[in-house]
This record gives C-alpha cells, sequence and structure tokens, in this order.
C-alpha cells in the first residue's frame, strides 16, 4: 500500500455560535491542511497520483480569505472542516483515506471514515 501526503493553508475567519469560550465570537485561524491518499496501483511511469494534480485540486476547493460560516451549512469546527475538506475530495473520485487539519501550531483533527 503506497500513501501519498499533500499539504496546503488556507486563512479563513468564522465563529462557532452556542460555543461557551472564545470561539463564540468571530475570529480567524491559518488552517493547515494534510490530506492523504492510497493505492496499491502505480502508473506506467511509477506513480500512485501527482503530487502536483492532488495539490491542485485541494487548493482549487479550499475557501481561502473566507467566511467559513457561509461555507459549511454544520457548525464550523475543526471536526467538520476536516470531514468536509474530505468530501470535497473523495467526491472528485480521488483515493482519499483521510485529512488532517490544523487550526494552530498545537491544535488539529484527523477525519477518517470508518
Amino acid at each position: 500500500m503506497f500513501t501519498l501526503i499533500v499539504s496546503a493553508s488556507f486563512e479563513a475567519a468564522h465563529d462557532i455560535p452556542g460555543h461557551k469560550g472564545r470561539c463564540a465570537r468571530l475570529h480567524g485561524h491559518g488552517y493547515r491542511v494534510q490530506a492523504e491518499f492510497a493505492g496499491t496501483e502505480l502508473n506506467e511511469i511509477g506513480m500512485l497520483c501527482d503530487f502536483a494534480d492532488l495539490k491542485d485540486v485541494l487548493n482549487s476547493f479550499l475557501p481561502d480569505h473566507t467566511y467559513l460560516n457561509d461555507v459549511l451549512d454544520v457548525p464550523t469546527t475543526a471536526e467538520n472542516l476536516s470531514r468536509w475538506i474530505y468530501e470535497q475530495l473523495a467526491a472528485r473520485n480521488l483515493p482519499v483515506t483521510a485529512v488532517t487539519l490544523w487550526e494552530t501550531e498545537r491544535n488539529g483533527c484527523r477525519y477518517a471514515p470508518d
């Protein structure tokens, strides 16, 4: 099994209504994303997928410089955002297996379906 890992980043603002702490207020993050793609079959030149193609797709829909509450129809937690990114990649028929989203240098969430 081969696993490719592609990283990207974006800046976005959000708030989490109902949160009992500071996250209820409007604030922003410099998000970092790591998407994992896996498979066993390599193409004729020995690649599972081209890193550049994967990064282009990932960057094509990341909500850079947006208000995340206008993008997601669920609370904009790290959990929901990592799942949303995963679903965007899966909808493009890519062999995505997991997405890790970092809100800060120390706090992140990894989403991988069952």
